[in-house]
């Protein structure tokens, strides 16, 4: 069920220059992941670490939480 509604992006050049170039981004894991998302149009960041995107501009959100969404559409 989950695969249906989840995207899976990549990583390219300008993703990492982004994450690098972002001074309030402190873990370069995370910017990489947060700039993909961007570049790729996502709606939310899924992961049980919400409070390391506390740059994101996009919903981050929890596994289970976002399953519930699913669940009630």
């Amino acid at each position: 069920m989950l695969c249906q509604h989840i995207r899976i992006t990549t990583i390219d050049q300008n993703i990492t220059d982004q994450a690098i170039q972002n001074k309030l981004i402190h873990d370069f894991e995370n910017g990489l992941e947060y700039y993909s998302a961007i570049q790729n149009k996502c709606n939310c960041i899924i992961t049980e670490n919400q409070k390391d995107f506390y740059f994101s501009e996009i919903e981050v959100i929890g596994c289970e939480a976002y399953i519930m969404q699913l669940q009630l559409r």
